[in-house]
Order: structure tokens, then C-alpha cells, then sequence
């Protein structure tokens, strides 16, 4: 009887722990609670480099930044998406150009304005970009269409073709 009730307490006991503790990590989770982040000088917003005019070193625009590709392996900008010519976004073309190629600094014309720095050769060599992905890869992710359950074994080599949880 004396184990019981002990063992009773003891769960009591660990169980008004475990929940006091849940109550603590809710108020650390609360923003309000959290010490605010500003940014310095040497960084920049993204929503201040989508749109961001585009200009050669000698100071003629050329197009804008409409996107940023990420690779999703580091995590780390790989590319930018440059809108050249056309009017109002009509008969636009867009290009991918390597991040690092992409200097930004402000503009000469007005120093509050951020802007864009692309040699014309990068621009000229830049692949076109047309938004679609490259499924010829055989990851799982992409597997090829003869690999119903995507696990990067074509179905006449596989055992079980059609049983995605196959073990």
C-alpha cells in the first residue's frame, strides 16, 4: 500500500513539473516576451531587392530583380531572376544570373535608393529562365514516370511497384 501511494505522489509530483514547465516555455514562446531584432546598415530587407532596379557598371538600367532563387540544400541565395526590357512587364525576358555576380549598393542618383550592379557580359551569357524545374534528376523527389512509387527503382527491377510503404 505504501508503494502505491509513493508511487501516486511521485507521479503527482513529476506530473506538476512537466506541466509547470510546459506554462514556462508558452511565455518564452510569447513575441512580446522577445528581445527585438533590427537591422544594421549593411543589411537589407528582401522586399527592398524584389523590384530592385537593375544597372550595368556604367549606369545604364537594364531591368529589375523579380526573384530569388534559393537552393534548398544550404539555404543561401544561388541565383537572381532579372526582368530585361519590354514595357509595364510586357515582352519582358528573364534571365538567371549567379548571386555572386549580383553587386548591390546604393544608387548614384539617389543614396536612399538601393540598386543593382550587373556586368553587361554576365547579362549577355545569362541563361533564360523560364520557371520550370529539371526532372531529369532520379531522386525520389523526381523519379522517372516508369517508378510508381518513387523510391528510385524502376518498376521491373522493383518488388513492389504500386506499394509506396513497401519495406
Amino acid at each position: 500500500m505504501k508503494r502505491a501511494a509513493f508511487a501516486a505522489l511521485a507521479f503527482a509530483v513529476g506530473l506538476g513539473v512537466s506541466v509547470n514547465g510546459a506554462v514556462a516555455a508558452d511565455k518564452m514562446r510569447d513575441p512580446k516576451d522577445r528581445a527585438a531584432f533590427t537591422m544594421d546598415k549593411s543589411q537589407l530587407d528582401s522586399k527592398h531587392v524584389i523590384g530592385m532596379k537593375v544597372n550595368t557598371p556604367d549606369g545604364k538600367h537594364v531591368g529589375e530583380i523579380d526573384q530569388l532563387i534559393v537552393n534548398v540544400r544550404d539555404g543561401k541565395v544561388s541565383h537572381a531572376v532579372i526582368g530585361l526590357g519590354g514595357l509595364a512587364g510586357v515582352g519582358e525576358q528573364h534571365v538567371a544570373v549567379p548571386w555572386s555576380q549580383v553587386k548591390v549598393q546604393a544608387n548614384k542618383n539617389d543614396r536612399k535608393d538601393m540598386v543593382a550592379i550587373i556586368d553587361r557580359t554576365t547579362l549577355d551569357g545569362a541563361r533564360r529562365y523560364t520557371g520550370e524545374r529539371d526532372t531529369t534528376s532520379a531522386s525520389p523527389a523526381t523519379a522517372p514516370t516508369g517508378d510508381k512509387d518513387r523510391d528510385g527503382v524502376s518498376n521491373r527491377a522493383d518488388r513492389a511497384p504500386s506499394n509506396p510503404n513497401k519495406q
